[in-house]
């Protein structure tokens, strides 16, 4: 639930339990309002949603976070919510931050890791996740081993650090490692993604008329500039380690209206904007229980569906949704009407084998829908493709068998 404050009846203050989300008062060069956006305090079991509303209001209204990161304050908690939390962040293109004063400790490194920059400048503590929950002892050994694997799978998608993930598998969960800094210096948590830099860097180079090589001295030349005193051989690098590395905004080329930048506007325009992330696919049983599978039986009533987050600017989204199937057959809706080319929104080709549903909905960050199998449908692949802008951004395969 969203709850309104006023400060002074200027700014409004959102609080979300432990997520804090505030407007500035101030907007960027672009005229967008600038958002603080903070996890402070424990990962609870609702946190999930209230950081979720947090993105979709900020999407919606096509607020920018202010340094463009997560700022993080937490000594951790649940862990299938952090997970959650930082495929948001990371779908979101947003880096995280961990403030000198501050820390970020057991479930709180899966949201830090999840930035698309670093800056753990504050304690960094990593263990193995505990359960305060009873378990039959039958289950206690596999229950485990799943546990491990999810983190695992999550840390590997997330380019972690393998000492992040062994040190999440190895160090008891009544137990901490506090990461120093030279090692959070070599696990990449003062550094922005590879991939990300290269995407920023292409978009600076077409803009600039610069070469990709120019750009990086552009930064060299800056750091110099900044830091003239510093010299690595006569001093060491240890005693200077912190300034070796840049912030956020000159690794990833970023626009503020607070520190020095290169003057690289990398935005999209926001109606251009529309990033599909964490897909799934499949059928649904008797108990509507979701199956991710690409195998749909033929059988009349099965319901099939695919979903994936995204990330769009503005109060509604809109896109449009091809499914093609082997052969002619009859499209309709649950409700029992057939459609043809006179329907609203809808686009049949000549052959009736395929359908173009064009789509509006409230900008939530989340899309799921589905189909239900007819006698008329024939047996073969099925193919649902997801356009924007004409463009097919998502495919999903299936096989009616």
């Amino acid at each position: 639930m969203l709850r309104l404050f006023f400060l002074l009846f200027i700014f409004p203050h959102f609080i979300f339990a432990e997520v804090i989300y505030e407007k500035l008062g101030v907007t960027d060069e672009k005229g967008r309002e600038i958002v603080s956006l903070k996890i402070e305090g424990p990962i609870e079991k609702d946190e999930y949603e209230t950081f979720s509303e947090a993105i979709n209001d900020i999407n919606q209204n096509n607020y920018r976070v202010q340094f463009d990161s997560v700022m993080l304050n937490s000594p951790g908690g649940n862990v299938n919510n952090a997970v959650s939390i930082g495929y948001l962040v990371r779908s979101n293109r947003l880096s995280t931050w961990v403030l000198p004063n501050d820390e970020c400790l057991s479930a709180c490194p899966l949201i830090l890791q999840a930035g698309v920059c670093k800056m753990a400048e504050g304690e960094v503590g990593l263990h193995r996740s505990g359960s305060d929950y009873s378990l039959p002892l039958a289950k206690i050994r596999q229950e485990t081993k799943d546990h491990e694997s999810y983190i695992k799978d999550y840390l590997k998608f997330m380019d972690a650090s393998p000492e992040i993930a062994w040190y999440y598998s190895a160090i008891p969960h009544w137990d901490m490692k506090y990461l120093q800094f030279a090692e959070k210096r070599n696990f990449g948590l003062f550094a922005a993604n590879e991939d990300e830099m290269q995407y920023r860097l292409e978009i600076a180079s077409h803009q600039l008329g610069l070469f990709k090589s120019d750009l990086i001295d552009i930064v060299r030349d800056r750091f110099n500039n900044t830091y003239p005193d510093y010299d690595s051989e006569e001093n060491g690098i240890e005693s200077h380690l912190y300034y070796s590395f840049p912030s956020c905004s000159e690794q990833l080329f970023l626009d503020d209206s607070i520190t020095e930048h290169l003057g690289i506007n990398i935005d999209k325009k926001p109606e251009e904007i529309f990033e599909v992330s964490s897909v799934d696919q499949g059928i649904t049983d008797e108990e509507e229980n979701l199956i991710s599978t690409d195998k749909v039986p033929h059988k009349e009533g099965q319901s099939y569906y695919y979903s994936f987050h995204y990330v769009a600017k503005g109060k509604e989204v809109s896109f449009e949704e091809r499914v093609t199937v082997s052969g002619p057959t009859i499209w309709g809706n649950d409700k029992g009407t057939d459609y043809d080319n006179t329907s609203a929104g809808i686009e049949i080709s000549d052959d009736k084998s395929s359908i173009t549903v064009t789509r509006t909905q409230k900008n939530e960050g989340f899309i799921i829908n589905s189909w239900t199998i007819t006698k008329e449908d024939p047996k073969g692949p099925v193919k649902i493709e997801i356009l924007f802008n004409d463009e097919v951004v998502k495919t999903f395969n299936y096989v009616i068998e």
